[in-house]
């Protein structure tokens, strides 16, 4: 049956989601399983170790944990099968409640609290309510999907050119969760296109994003798989590693070469079983996410010291961002990009960029790549004093303003000439982005005017202004 609106005062009939109940008590957990068997496919489990196991093998929606059960406080097993399952709901069942218990219960992850014996038309009306929280939830990242991130539109700048290959095959691999990884020199967007993978993927979570480089080297361990108190000189307390934080979402790890070999096999062995252990913890957890890793290295060089059947397990899918210098033919439609917005970071409204501007800039060799392009056009904005950016906002970046004046003397074109190429160039461009967001929308100008960043009545003013 599909998901819909979900009515408070009624059972949701939804046999398509699951419900575990952990509760040695045989009695009680087969009276509660049939009391919900009209909301759920019930499933029970009558040990953590029991649950641990169905949870790593099937999508659990509600699960009901027994706070005392015969290994331990079931409190203490929350965050780590919310780590297992972030879209789970855990609602605590208890005969013996505590204030301590709910709010700790709580502070890892659970969504409610029921002491024995359970008021059963309460608890329906409660998870109805959550469930409806959770699917409002999905829905929130659905249009997120849909609408896509700023991430994209450096990538989308040229269907043509350069970056083809990546705008089509985001969309199909991005749902999947299989590794990626990313290559290019330094400044050519890996992040970016970290982002816009984890906007178009079904993962709920969070990307965290790491610079593998700036991590201390003798803490690399620690801060990746975190560790427990006593474990080493300064571990004062438990500290929870930066890959828990990616439970449920995407894991971005940049400058991924620098790590140790060390930290490499225990990278190595977390993608293959989805286990590992905190340093100097002897206890196994388990975790799923989502890895994109980028270097600027040949990781396939057995001279950069890379292991390489991390590389053959990282590598599933693989994408190689071009320089700027090699796509300069999307300058100018980044150029806008970034223009926009610096216009919303520095509260300006910037226009225009002068021809003579947008020439030096095409110019110029661009070492730190799309990165050093927004930084350029920022500051520009941040210090223009009109609505037009000009060769002499430039001047804060010395060496495009070399590039400019060192040109040989009659080699660029008229202003008049080249303002006319931008607008045409722009135009065209645009039209393309246009067209292709209303063919993937089928033809619905609310979805595509989200997809394009721009209101409906600015989609409808485009649309007239082009003839579309």
């Amino acid at each position: 049956m599909a998901a819909g609106p979900f009515r408070k005062d009624q059972p949701m009939i939804q046999p398509n989601f699951r419900a575990l109940i952990v509760d040695d008590e045989d009695n009680f957990a087969e009276s509660l399983a049939i009391a919900l068997d009209d909301m759920f496919d019930v499933t029970i489990a009558n040990s953590l170790v029991a649950a641990r196991q169905i949870l790593a093998e099937q999508t659990v929606a509600v699960l009901l944990l027994d706070v005392r059960l015969p290994e331990g406080n079931g409190v203490d097993y929350v965050h780590e099968f919310k780590v297992l399952q972030p879209n789970t709901i855990i609602v605590m069942l208890t005969a013996h409640a505590t204030v301590e218990n709910a709010i700790a219960a709580l502070k890892q992850g659970a969504a409610d609290y029921f002491t024995k014996p359970v008021n059963i038309p309460k608890l329906k009306q409660e998870l109805n309510v959550l469930l409806e929280n959770r699917q409002l939830h999905q829905q929130v990242r659905s249009l997120q999907r849909q609408i896509g991130s700023q991430a994209a539109a450096v990538f989308n700048a040229s269907p043509l050119g350069a970056m083809k290959y990546i705008m089509e095959h985001v969309p199909l691999i991005a749902p999947l969760n299989i590794p990626v990884l990313i290559t290019g020199e330094t400044g050519t967007g890996k992040e970016r296109l970290a982002q816009w993978i984890h906007t178009m993927s079904e993962q709920n979570g969070e990307l965290v994003a790491i610079n593998c480089a700036a991590l201390p080297q003798d803490l690399v361990e620690s801060e990746l798989f975190g560790h427990v108190k006593g474990s080493f000189s300064g571990a004062v307390a438990n500290k929870e590693g930066l890959i828990e934080k990616a439970a449920g979402g995407t894991l971005f790890l940049d400058e991924i070469a620098e790590l140790s070999d060390n930290v490499q096999a225990k990278l190595l062995r977390l993608l293959e079983s989805g286990a590992y252990f905190r340093v100097g913890d002897a206890r196994e957890r388990r975790i799923s996410f989502r890895l994109i890793g980028a270097t600027h290295k040949d990781l396939s060089n057995p001279a950069n010291g890379f292991r390489a059947d991390l590389f053959f397990r990282i590598n599933g899918i693989s994408f190689e961002l071009p320089p700027l210098r090699e796509r300069i033919q999307d300058l100018p439609l980044l150029v806008r990009l970034f223009i926009d917005e610096a216009n919303r970071a520095y509260l300006k409204q910037i226009t225009e960029i002068e021809a003579e501007a947008l020439s030096a800039l095409q110019r110029y060799n661009w070492p730190g790549n799309i990165r050093e392009l927004k930084w350029v056009i920022h500051r520009a904005v941040a210090v223009a004093a009109g609505p037009l950016l000009t060769v002499k906002g430039l001047g804060t970046s010395p060496e495009i303003f070399r590039s400019r004046a060192a040109m040989p003397t009659g080699s660029a074109p008229s202003s008049d000439k080249a303002a006319l190429s931008f607008r045409n160039e722009i135009a065209t461009l645009e039209i393309q982005r246009i067209k292709a967001a209303m063919e993937a929308t089928g033809g619905n100008k609310t979805e595509a005017a989200g997809a394009l960043g721009i209101s409906v009545r600015t989609l409808h003013y485009k649309l007239k202004k082009y003839g579309l």
